[in-house]
């Protein structure tokens, strides 16, 4: 995996975003996000043992969450504890024709678009004693 470049990529406005799903409180009454104006970022350490779990648990947050308009998910990226200006992407998230986020993982293979279904091994019998 390769490390993050620490430079900002082009969004779309908050306006184009996907409603909220069933149940989710209403942002629209939130101002929408201005990216020239200052800011903050909110960081949520987790500690996770290896660099896999950490960007499918952040995915995984970072897709929750996105009901809210001012989480920007495809900006998720995971760090070392002792290294967090060295990050990792979690998604591709690079602009599409209809103007939508690619929201497959960083580095996938194969061309941007639809997310794949995850690929689940089918559950094995429990053998009793």
């Amino acid at each position: 995996m390769h490390d993050v470049e620490n430079t900002p990529r082009t969004q779309l406005p908050a306006a184009n975003r996907l409603p909220a799903l069933g149940g989710a409180p209403d942002q629209s009454a939130l101002p929408p996000r201005d990216e020239e104006e200052p800011g903050y970022v909110v960081h949520l350490p987790i500690r996770v043992a290896d660099c896999a779990a950490a960007v499918a648990l952040a995915g995984t947050i970072a897709t929750s969450l996105s009901f809210l308009g001012a989480v920007d998910a495809g900006e998720t990226t995971v760090s070392t504890a002792d290294d967090q200006n060295n990050r990792h992407r979690v998604f591709c998230d690079l602009p599409l024709l209809d103007r939508s986020r690619c929201p497959r993982p960083y580095e996938h293979v194969g061309p941007c678009g639809e997310a794949v279904a995850e690929q689940r091994p089918a559950p094995q019998p429990v053998v009793g004693p």
